[in-house]
C-alpha cells in the first residue's frame, strides 16, 4: 500500500494506561475523489464519529488537547463519549443512597466527578468537534436490584429507571448551554458548552452493560433486558425533554445495539439484536403486537389500542435515530450471515431496518428511523495473535465498510472504534488468549507506531468491480474527508501502468456535504488508480492506490 506524500504524521508517542500519549498533529492526506462525473447521490449528512475514551476522557490535558486535533486532522466530525453513570454518582460502591441526595441537581455530585467531562466538552468545542454523550451503565451500587448473581453484574443489574432518570436530568441541566459551573476545574468556562447529541445506554443487548438478559418466570424463559430497557427509554428521553434536549432541537438515539448474541436463554446470556428489537417494541415474530401471555411476561400491553403504547413509550418512536454496532470483526464487510437473520452485521443491517419500520407500523406509526453506527472498526493480527486481519485487510476493509454506509441512504454516521491499540489485560499472563482479550482496532499500535489504516481513514477509497473489459469503465468512489464539509471541491483521478508514473484520466467536482464522490471512468489498461486533492491550503494529497485490470 503506497503512502501518501502529503505532509504526514509528526511525532506519536502513546502511553496507555499509566499512559500518555502525546500525538502530533497529522496533516495527513489521501484524496478521494472521482472521475467523470460529479456524485449523483443524494446530498445528506454521514457524520464521521470516533471514538477512544481512553485518550479523550482518562488521560493528562495535553495529551487529550493533542488526540483532539489528531482526530480533527483526520477529518473528524464527532467524538462519541462513554458517560459511566457511575463514575459521576457520589458513594457509587455503597449500596446506600447518600441521604439528601438531589440527583436531578448537577451540584449534588462531587465537582470533581464532572471534570472529564466537563473537559471533554470544552475542549472538542474549542477543536471544532461535536460530542455524543452515551449516557450508560455501571452505576453505583444504591441504584441496583440486590439479587445479582455473581459480582461481575453487580453495578447494571436491574437499574432503577427513576433513579436513572435523575441522573440524565442532571447531565441534561449541566449541557444545557446555560449552565454555570459553581465549582471544579472548569467552573471559568461557564456558561459550559451545550451538548446536542445524546445516545441512551451501551449495548443492552450484552450482559456486561445490563443485565439480566433473560429471566424465568411461570415455568418458561423471557427476554428482560429488552423490558428493563424500555423503561431506561422512557426515564432518560423524558429527562431530556424536561432540560431542554428533545428531538426538536437535539439528536437523542436510542439502540446502540451489539451485532450479535447467543441462542440460550440464561441471565448471562447476550441477545441476539432482532429478538431483542421485537421484544422492546413488544412484537412478535410477524411483527404483530404481543397479546395475552406473552405480552404480559415482556410488561407489555395485553389489550387497548396500539397508538396508546406508541403514547405511552415516545422514546421509542419519536427518537431522532436508532443506534448500531454492525461489527463483523474478521469477515469482509460485504459478508451476510444468512445461519441466524437475529444478528445484524453490516451487510444485514436492512433486516434492522425492516425490523423497526414494521415494528413501528404495528402501532401506526410510519416513519423510518436513521441508522446511527457509533461503534464500528477491525482488530489485526499483529499485534492479537489470536483474532484480527491483516493490517492491510483492516485498511481494505474500513474503506469499503465507509463505502457501504454511503450506499445505504438510511445511514447519517459511519464510526471507528478506536485511535491506538487498546493495551492487553496484565489479569493475564502474555501471551494467553486472555492477555490479548482487549481491542486492538486502532490506527495506531499501542507504541505510537502506525498502521496502514491511519493513512487511508482520511480519504478512503473503494472500488466495487476493479475488473472492466476492453472499452468498458470501473465505477470509482471515494470520500474527501479531510475537506471542509459543504464546500465544493475538486479532485483528479489517475492512472498508472506497469511502468511509468501516474496520469490523470479526469477531474470530478463535487458539491456533496460530506465530500462523497463517484465518477464511471475508462481504463487505458492494467494498473492502478489513486486520487489526488489540493487542500485549501495548497498541499498536495495522495491516496492509496487500488489495483484494477482492463481485459
Amino acid at each position: 500500500m503506497n503512502r501518501p506524500r502529503g505532509a504526514l504524521i509528526t511525532q506519536i508517542l502513546v502511553r496507555v494506561g499509566v499512559v500518555l500519549v502525546v500525538l502530533g498533529v497529522i496533516a495527513v492526506v489521501l484524496v478521494l475523489a472521482l472521475g467523470g462525473s460529479s456524485s449523483k447521490s443524494a446530498p445528506r449528512t454521514v457524520e464521521s464519529i470516533f471514538q477512544d475514551d481512553q485518550f479523550l476522557l482518562y488521560s493528562p490535558t495535553p495529551t487529550v488537547e493533542k488526540t483532539l486535533r489528531t482526530l480533527r486532522a483526520l477529518g473528524v466530525d464527532r467524538i462519541r463519549v462513554t458517560i459511566l453513570w457511575s463514575a459521576i454518582a457520589p458513594d457509587s460502591l455503597s449500596r446506600v443512597r447518600p441521604r439528601h441526595f438531589e440527583a436531578t441537581d448537577p451540584a449534588a455530585y462531587p465537582a470533581a466527578a464532572w471534570t472529564n467531562y466537563d473537559r471533554v466538552a470544552v475542549l472538542a468545542r474549542a477543536s471544532g468537534i461535536a460530542v455524543d454523550f452515551n449516557l450508560t451503565a455501571p452505576g453505583p451500587l444504591w441504584a441496583m436490584a440486590r439479587r445479582a448473581p455473581s459480582a461481575k453484574f453487580v453495578n447494571h443489574y436491574r437499574p432503577s429507571a427513576t433513579a436513572f432518570g435523575q441522573f440524565v436530568t442532571a447531565m441534561g441541566r449541566r449541557y444545557s448551554g446555560t449552565y454555570a459551573a459553581a465549582t471544579g476545574a472548569y467552573a471559568g468556562h461557564n456558561p459550559l458548552p451545550r451538548v446536542s447529541f445524546w445516545t441512551i445506554w451501551n449495548e443492552p443487548n450484552q450482559a456486561g452493560w445490563l443485565a439480566p438478559q433473560w429471566r424465568a418466570t411461570a415455568g418458561t424463559t423471557v427476554a428482560d433486558s429488552p423490558r428493563l430497557y424500555r423503561q431506561y427509554v422512557d426515564a432518560a428521553f423524558s429527562a431530556l425533554e424536561r432540560t431542554g434536549h428533545a428531538p426538536s432541537s437535539d439528536t437523542v438515539l436510542i439502540g446502540e445495539l451489539a451485532p450479535e448474541g447467543v441462542s440460550t436463554q440464561r441471565p448471562q446470556d447476550p441477545m441476539r439484536p432482532m429478538v431483542f428489537l421485537r421484544a422492546l417494541y413488544c412484537v412478535d415474530g410477524s411483527f404483530r403486537p404481543l397479546r395475552g401471555a406473552p405480552a404480559a411476561a415482556l410488561h407489555c400491553p395485553q389489550t387497548g389500542s396500539p397508538s396508546a403504547f406508541a403514547s405511552a413509550h415516545p422514546g421509542l418512536f419519536q427518537a431522532s435515530g436508532f443506534a448500531h454496532h454492525p461489527y463483523f470483526f474478521f469477515l469482509p464487510p460485504s459478508v451476510h450471515f444468512p445461519r441466524d437473520p437475529n444478528f445484524v452485521p453490516l451487510a444485514d443491517l436492512s433486516r434492522l431496518e425492516n425490523g423497526l419500520d414494521r415494528s413501528l407500523q404495528a402501532y401506526g406509526v410510519h416513519r423510518q428511523l436513521p441508522i446511527w453506527v457509533t461503534e464500528y472498526g477491525y482488530e489485526t493480527n499483529p499485534p492479537n495473535p489470536f483474532r484480527g486481519v491483516s493490517l492491510q485487510r483492516q485498511a481494505r476493509y474500513l474503506d469499503q465498510a465507509q463505502y457501504m454506509a454511503w450506499k445505504d441512504p438510511r445511514i447519517s454516521s459511519f464510526a471507528q472504534f478506536l485511535l491506538v491499540d487498546s493495551a492487553p489485560d496484565r489479569n493475564y499472563p502474555p501471551g494467553t488468549l486472555g492477555y490479548w482479550s482487549t481491542f486492538q482496532t486502532g490506527l495506531l499500535f499501542l507504541n505510537g507506531k502506525a498502521k496502514p489504516s491511519l493513512y487511508t481513514y482520511p480519504l478512503p477509497i473503494f472500488i466495487p468491480d476493479p475488473v472492466a473489459s476492453a472499452g468498458s469503465s470501473v465505477m470509482v468512489w471515494g470520500m474527501l474527508r479531510l475537506a471542509p464539509n459543504n464546500t465544493t471541491q475538486r479532485a483528479l483521478i489517475q492512472w498508472r501502468g506497469s511502468s511509468g508514473g501516474f496520469r490523470t484520466l479526469t477531474t470530478v467536482t463535487t458539491k456533496d456535504p460530506n465530500g462523497f464522490v463517484t465518477a464511471n471512468v475508462k481504463l487505458p489498461g492494467t494498473g492502478s488508480v489513486r486520487i489526488a486533492w489540493i487542500s485549501p491550503t495548497r498541499v498536495p494529497y495522495w491516496s492509496r492506490s487500488v489495483a484494477v485490470r482492463s481485459s
